[in-house]
């Protein structure tokens, strides 16, 4: 599971900018996650409640939205998007 490396970056990356701006905690993260990307969210999710238990994201919580694919016909510019 990927998910799991994802969010060990992630919360590595939350960690470091709450540190360079001097910063207690961190409350929430906000991520967006493409509809393609091969990332299952209940799996991220998860992951997150599990690795946060440490650290300056111990009691943040994860804001999800999972962005649909846009489609656009380079002839005609009509635009569809795909949950």
């Amino acid at each position: 599971m990927h998910e799991y490396s994802i969010v060990m970056a992630l919360i590595e990356q939350c960690e470091a900018l709450a540190k360079q701006h001097h910063a207690i905690a961190v409350e929430r993260v906000n991520i967006k996650v493409g509809i393609l990307s091969g990332v299952e969210p209940s799996l991220l999710a998860q992951a997150f409640n599990t690795f946060k238990l440490d650290g300056l994201c111990a009691k943040a919580s994860l804001d999800m939205h999972i962005q649909p694919l846009v489609l656009q016909c380079n002839h005609c510019h009509k635009r569809t998007e795909q949950m």
